[in-house]
């Protein structure tokens, strides 16, 4: 049997942050889309949780230039993984996670197939929705679906977040594909 590496997540989870929404991340925020990307990836996930590390938990995250913000993310956590001897590539992720939206209109952030990305938790799907882009799911493969009790739902990807609507829990068949392939190559 050929051994895969792990899906290993760092989750930083931001100063501001209150500890009722953060000690709730695992089981409200990850749990059903890690589930979801462990079957299509065959990869189990390995869950590290960051606290309260300045210069990285503090990091200044809100404003209009959302490239500039991003790349502060990732320069502080390329910094917090060169000071831990960390692995930096397709099966590691570095995830900010925030009280609130970077501004008005973008809820979080990630370069498609990179590992630093930032997110808050106004929506339990925003999470999903930025780890995906990290391992190449698109807006374009997203779709409205319906959900076990006949409700209009969004795949994780879906671009515009509506109350209106529900959770598909799921990522569609083809960004589905978008995570197998990019994995697949990934030791």
């Amino acid at each position: 049997m050929i051994h895969m590496k792990p899906i290993t997540l760092y989750i930083f989870v931001h100063d501001d942050v209150p500890g009722s929404i953060a000690n709730t991340l695992g089981r409200g925020y990850f749990k059903e889309f890690t589930a979801e990307i462990a079957s299509i990836s065959k990869r189990p996930f390995v869950f590290n949780e960051v606290r309260h590390v300045r210069g990285v938990t503090d990091l200044q995250y809100k404003g209009h230039n959302v490239d500039e913000i991003l790349r502060n993310w990732e320069i502080a956590a390329i910094g917090y993984k060169n000071d831990k001897g960390l692995e930096w590539g397709k099966t590691e992720r570095y995830i900010l996670v925030t009280k609130d939206p970077i501004n008005e209109t973008v809820l979080g952030c990630a370069y498609p197939g990179k590992p630093a990305v930032i997110a808050c938790t106004q929506s339990y799907q925003v999470i999903a929705h930025e780890v995906g882009h990290s391992f190449k799911a698109t807006h374009e493969d997203a779709e409205l679906g319906w959900n076990a009790w006949g409700g209009e739902c969004e795949t994780y990807m879906y671009p515009q977040i509506s109350n209106a609507r529900g959770n598909c829990y799921r990522y569609t068949p083809r960004n589905r594909e978008h995570i197998k392939a990019f994995l697949s190559d990934a030791p």
